[in-house]
């Protein structure tokens, strides 16, 4: 919802995930976006190195270069040959390196509150409407004529604080009913990080998030 004053107050909107639908969807995602590149998912990783892969393909080596004035006679592929064994010499392989390092800010961006696995746009079952018309309708004007009586900014506050209460209630009463950890969060962009923290618990914070579960022990 917006905190910008408007014309009407919108109903909030539900969305679920799980882990294991963050996986499913992951992997879906990749293999798409290798359809599109127009790679074969469906091919070996050792198919170039299979003895039935296809000859023509391979690469025939460059003919020997003559030079006519100085009668130079240069192979290049050995020339570029003699350069990788120069660059492999001197030390630890920087494309590796710089592989590993790609991989670990992939792995940080993949947990991050800003990562799909906590962008409710972004899940499995999202944009719910938790009441349907003429309901929501009904609950829009109610909020938006209390917006006009009583102000823009203390409507929202009530709002926002009516939002976090349902957060709570509602990972208290499922969690009576499983072991399964369960976040439930009150989301926007206006306040992201701040609702976040209002609305789990501390061991969430420092399981998830403990970047933000030590600012909230700091205060």
């Amino acid at each position: 919802m917006s905190t910008e004053e408007s014309e009407a107050i919108a109903m909030p909107l539900l969305a679920l995930n799980s882990v294991q639908a963050l996986a499913r969807d992951r992997a879906a995602e990749s293999r798409e976006q290798l359809v599109e590149r127009g790679e074969d998912v469906d091919e070996p990783d050792d198919y170039e190195d299979r003895p039935d892969a296809d000859e023509h393909n391979a690469l025939e080596p460059e003919p020997p270069v003559a030079d006519e004035d100085s009668l130079v006679i240069s192979d290049a592929e050995n020339d570029e040959d003699s350069e990788d064994d120069e660059d492999a010499d001197d030390g630890e392989d920087l494309d590796a390196v710089l592989a590993v390092i790609e991989a670990d800010l992939d792995e940080d961006d993949a947990e991050s509150f800003y990562s799909d696995k906590w962008e409710p746009s972004d899940w499995h079952w999202s944009s719910i409407d938790l009441c349907e018309e003429p309901a929501a309708g009904i609950w829009s004007e109610a909020l938006t004529d209390q917006a006009s009586r009583e102000g823009w900014e203390p409507t929202i506050k009530r709002y926002y604080h009516c939002l976090v209460a349902v957060a709570h209630s509602l990972r208290d009463e499922l969690n009576e009913r499983t072991s399964v950890d369960l976040v439930s969060y009150v989301a926007d962009e206006d306040h992201a990080e701040k609702l976040l923290r209002l609305c789990l618990t501390d061991q969430q914070l420092a399981t998830h998030f403990p970047q933000l579960g030590d600012l909230v022990q700091g205060h």
